[in-house]
């Protein structure tokens, strides 16, 4: 079954596309479990991921590539798997945390990090790291990019605002 096909039998809701989910993208997803979600039970978020991609069939773009998609969710519900394995622990420390994702706390945050930015424009995300990063005024940064700083203002709202979204959208996609 090629990506349209399989896309369309999924969208339909045909076994056939579950069973070709499986078979085709399986070991892909399998893959991307294990290097973001090592130590957990594989088959457990495999499931989930697969679920997941099932369900939100309606928000791949067609345009794009289904592989691709397929192993983002995969990539999110393993990330999402630490944060609730992480959760129902005890209060421990970074090491904790380091051991069950298989990187760094840094590492863990800058990924975090660049996924919410990923559904901002390339100056939106410049604007924000210039400002709440690297903290440059507003007065500044509005110069520089020759806006007044209630542009700038209104620009750092709204980007604020569709990251709110997207934390949003993804408690509710858990």
């Amino acid at each position: 079954m090629n990506e349209q096909e399989l896309v369309e039998g999924i969208a339909r809701r045909s076994e056939a596309a579950a069973e070709a989910l499986v078979e085709q993208y399986g070991g892909l997803l399998r893959s991307v479990i294990r290097r973001h979600a090592p130590g957990l039970d594989e088959e457990d978020v495999l499931a989930d991921a697969l679920l997941a991609v099932w369900q939100n069939i309606d928000r791949f773009d067609r345009k794009g590539s289904f592989k691709n998609w397929a192993a983002a969710v995969a990539r999110y519900r393993a990330i999402d798997a630490v944060r609730r394995a992480v959760r129902s622990r005890p209060a421990g420390d970074a090491a904790q945390l380091e051991a069950l994702g298989g990187g760094t706390l840094d590492e863990y945050l800058a990924l975090e990090l660049e996924d919410l930015f990923r559904g901002l424009s390339t100056a939106d995300r410049d604007l924000l790291l210039a400002r709440y990063y690297y903290g440059e005024t507003a007065e500044g940064l509005a110069a520089r990019h020759s806006i007044t700083v209630g542009a700038l203002n209104t620009r750092l709202s709204r980007a604020r605002q569709r990251l709110a979204r997207q934390l949003q959208e993804r408690r509710e996609t858990q």
